[in-house]
C-alpha cells in the first residue's frame, strides 16, 4: 500500500486565508513621485553616458508635469557630415611652382585665397569674386591639385564658377529658402594648408533676412543670412559654405564692408541653374525701399525710390514697361511681396523673355502692368 506524504499534499493546496498585514499599499501619488525620481535619475545617467560617447553634442531634456513623462532629445553627432563634406569643399591657392622631386607645390597660409565648393560631379566648383580675381590659381581638393580650365561669373551675387579637369566629384545639396529658421545649427569645413584634414566649425543662424542697405535693387542681392560665428579674426572664411544639420548648404560666406554674411542658398541655386542651362539672369532696372523690412513702416510691398540715383534705370525693362518713382509694387503674378519675399527675390525666379503681370499701387489706385522680362 502506497504511503501518502501528508506534508507535501498540504503544501500544494491553495491558501484560503492569509494573515492580515499592518502595511498599507503605496498611494498613487507616492508611486508617481517615486517614478518621477527614478526617471530623472535615469535621465541624468543617460545624459552622462551620451556626453561621454558623443562629446560636446547638444542634449536637451523636457519634463511635462501634466502627463508625467520625461523626454530626452539627443542631437546626433555631425561626424559623418563633417567627413562627407570635406570631399566637397576645396581650397583655392595662389599659383606656385612645383617643388623639385615632388608632384605638387607646397602651400603656406599666405597662399590660401579662400574656399570653393563642388556643384557638379564633372568638375564645376563655386567660389566668389573675392577669392578668385582671374584663373591664375590652383584648386586643392582631397589629394589632388587642379589647374583652372574655365571661369564664369554671376554679377548679381558675386559668385565665380570654376571648371577643373575632374570627374566623380561629390556635389553639394541646396536648402530651400523658406525652410531656413533662426536658431538653426550650422557647420562648415575649411581646407587649410599643411593640415591633413579640414577644420570644422559650428554656428547658429541669427538672421534669415539680413538687409545691408536701405535702398535695394532688382539687379543685385537684396538680403543675406547672418550667423553668430565667433571665430579668430585671422581665419579666412571667404566663400566658405555653411551647411545645416541635414547636410544642405544654406549659404556662402561673403564680405560686405565690415560684415561677413552668407549669400542665401536661394540665389546660389539660381546661379547654378543659369550656369548649367547657359541662360542669363533677369535684369529689371528698379531701385526701391522694402517697406515691410524698414522700421516705422506698416505698408506692404516695395516702394520705387532712389536718391540721388534714378529710381528707374534708362532703357531698362522697368523703364520700357512704364514704371515710375512712387509706384508701390505689391505682387508679381500670384506671388505677394512680403517681408521674406521681395520684388528682387520673386523676379529672379523667372528667365529672360518670360511675361509676368506686376500689380502696382499708383496714386492710391491698383493696376496691373504686363511686363516681358
Amino acid at each position: 500500500m502506497e504511503k501518502l506524504d501528508i506534508k507535501a499534499e498540504h503544501a500544494s493546496r491553495p491558501k484560503h486565508f492569509e494573515r492580515p498585514t499592518t502595511e498599507k499599499p503605496p498611494a498613487l501619488f507616492s508611486l508617481i513621485i517615486l517614478t518621477s525620481i527614478i526617471g530623472v535619475l535615469a535621465g541624468g545617467a543617460g545624459f552622462w553616458l551620451v556626453q561621454s560617447l558623443a562629446g560636446n553634442q547638444l542634449i536637451s531634456t523636457s519634463f511635462n508635469n501634466f502627463d508625467n513623462k520625461l523626454s530626452i532629445n539627443v542631437e546626433q553627432p555631425m561626424t559623418n557630415l563633417a567627413e562627407k563634406y570635406s570631399s566637397s569643399v576645396a581650397g583655392v591657392y595662389k599659383k606656385t611652382a612645383k617643388v623639385a622631386g615632388l608632384e605638387n607645390p607646397i602651400f603656406s597660409s599666405t597662399d590660401y585665397l579662400g574656399a570653393a565648393t563642388v556643384i557638379t560631379s564633372d568638375g564645376w566648383l563655386m567660389t566668389t569674386d573675392q577669392v578668385l580675381k582671374n584663373d591664375e590659381a590652383l584648386v586643392a581638393l582631397g589629394d589632388n591639385i587642379y589647374t583652372i580650365e574655365e571661369v564664369k561669373t554671376d554679377a548679381f551675387t558675386g559668385l565665380t564658377f570654376i571648371k577643373v579637369n575632374a570627374s566623380f566629384l561629390s556635389p553639394i545639396d541646396f536648402q530651400l529658402a523658406s525652410d531656413m529658421k533662426i536658431g538653426e545649427k550650422l557647420f562648415t569645413n575649411i581646407d587649410l594648408p599643411n593640415v591633413a584634414s579640414h577644420d570644422f566649425y559650428t554656428a547658429y543662424l541669427s538672421n534669415n533676412h539680413y538687409v545691408l542697405d536701405k535702398i535695394l535693387s532688382t539687379d543685385k542681392v537684396d538680403y543675406y543670412l547672418k550667423t553668430d560665428t565667433n571665430l579668430p579674426a585671422d581665419l579666412n572664411l571667404l566663400a566658405v559654405p555653411y551647411f545645416n544639420a541635414q547636410g544642405d548648404v544654406l549659404g556662402l560666406a561673403y564680405k560686405q564692408d565690415k560684415d561677413l554674411v552668407l549669400i542665401p542658398a536661394e540665389y546660389l541655386k539660381q546661379a547654378v541653374k543659369h550656369l548649367l542651362d547657359q541662360t542669363k539672369r533677369v535684369t529689371f532696372g528698379l531701385k526701391y525701399v522694402d517697406l515691410e523690412n524698414n522700421s516705422g513702416f506698416l505698408a506692404k510691398g516695395n516702394f520705387v525710390y532712389s536718391q540721388p540715383l534714378a529710381a528707374v534705370e534708362p532703357n531698362s525693362v522697368a523703364f520700357k514697361a512704364g514704371f515710375k518713382a512712387g509706384d508701390q509694387i505689391v505682387a508679381v503674378n500670384n506671388d505677394v511681396i512680403s517681408s521674406h519675399q521681395s520684388l528682387t527675390a520673386i523676379l529672379q525666379n523667372y528667365r529672360v523673355g518670360d511675361k509676368v503681370m506686376i500689380r502696382v499701387l499708383r496714386n492710391q489706385v491698383e493696376q496691373d502692368i504686363e511686363v516681358q522680362l
